[in-house]
């Protein structure tokens, strides 16, 4: 599985700890991606707005998910992993496309962060047509290389 933590992801993580240790952020937003392929994710300098391409129809919308539904880190290979609740967007209402993976970002909406994004475990990319419903349960790692 490609991931990647992009600069501007670790900009805005170094932003809450440890710059900000009051005031970190309640909750993040996952949303899913047919941009890249499902095998690759975009460079580290990659940003929403010149990368990521989200489905834009169909119910489509990115779900919150609150920082404390995030389990305890755990280690995995050369560094530390922890993995969200399973979550279930919409029930598609028109084709989606083929989604390649999922990403996190700081906003509901929009271009904002890019803080993460990583393939499905299984490098396939997954074809949403009108009636389809996709679940995931998301994992963010940070490894030492």
């Amino acid at each position: 599985m490609a991931q990647i933590v992009t600069d501007e992801g670790l900009d805005w993580l170094l932003g809450q700890w440890p710059r900000a240790a009051s005031v970190q952020a309640g909750s993040c937003y996952i949303g899913l991606f047919t941009s890249q392929t499902a095998s690759t994710v975009v460079a580290r300098g990659g940003t929403m707005s010149a990368c990521i391409t989200e489905p834009t129809t169909g119910s489509y919308a990115r779900l919150v998910i609150a920082s404390s539904a995030w389990g305890a880190p755990a280690t995995s290979g050369l560094g530390r992993k922890t993995t969200g609740p399973q979550v279930t967007f919409a029930t598609a209402t028109s084709n989606w496309g083929t989604i390649n993976g999922f990403f996190l970002t700081a906003s509901a909406t929009g271009n904002t962060v890019l803080i993460y994004q990583a393939n499905f475990d299984d490098l396939t990319g997954v074809v949403i047509n009108t009636n389809d419903i996709i679940k995931g349960t998301p994992a963010f790692q940070l490894s030492a290389s």
